[in-house]
């Protein structure tokens, strides 16, 4: 069943465990940098786990304010370990650039700084570009250029998603800027964007997607095999 707008409990207890892959991670780390109910949860989810450990090794029970600090240390760790810059150097905010169109992302997205972005255009105005991959999924750029639609389909496996800029429509749901999505393998969609200037997502796929009508239908492994081309 999709989950729309944040991530549930589980996802957000997975995230603070380490358990969570480091695709989806980066995508729930995000949101919680821009959703304050969801950062909420996520430090009480930390403290639950951390006087938890401590009571188990040894009868302590930690103060709010020391959770809070591991917690806010371990988010923010990923912008704190950066290579080294001399000072008068300027840090500049990752972006990501489709034809003439920049997008600034958030600092979670900095380790693409030095990737060569491939896209590939589909529709008038739209294209994919793969970022990442791995055993249990890939990273995907999506940008939805001002009134196109992805054409209806299925999962195989889940997709996480997360609106970097604009927003989208999807089965009558409005997702903006710094909402989190979650959809499940027997979840359907059609999402399609209103937006003026479009809609950039990025989104972690754990397989392939299942066109159910249209040009796309009769090639769904072919056009999954042309994604995941570098």
């Amino acid at each position: 069943m999709k989950k729309l707008y944040h991530p549930d409990i589980e996802l957000i207890k997975r995230f603070v465990t380490g358990e969570l892959e480091a695709g989806p991670g980066l995508l729930v780390k995000a949101h919680l940098n821009n959703c304050e109910d969801c950062r909420i949860q996520a430090e009480s989810e930390f403290e639950s786990q951390a006087n938890n450990f401590f009571y188990t090794n040894s009868n302590l029970k930690l103060e709010k304010d020391v959770t809070d600090d591991i917690f806010n240390f371990i988010l923010d760790k990923a912008e704190c370990t950066k290579a080294k810059v001399e000072s008068n150097n300027i840090h500049k905010p990752p972006i990501v650039k489709f034809q003439n169109k920049t997008f600034s992302l958030p600092e979670t997205f900095s380790f693409i700084s030095d990737k060569d972005i491939s896209w590939k255009e589909f529709g008038k105005n739209s294209a994919v570009a793969q970022v990442t991959s791995g055993k249990t999924g890939g990273l995907y750029f999506i940008y939805l250029g001002p009134g196109e639609t992805i054409p209806k389909h299925g999962h195989h496996g889940r997709e996480y998603s997360y609106v970097l800029d604009g927003y989208y429509s999807s089965n009558g749901h409005k997702l903006d800027t710094g909402d989190f999505s979650t959809f499940e393998e027997s979840d359907i969609h059609e999402p399609s964007t209103t937006s003026e200037d479009g809609c950039l997502v990025v989104s972690w796929v754990e397989n392939r997607l299942n066109f159910l009508h249209g040009v796309f239908t009769p090639l769904n492994q072919l056009l999954w095999w042309y994604l995941k081309r570098s």
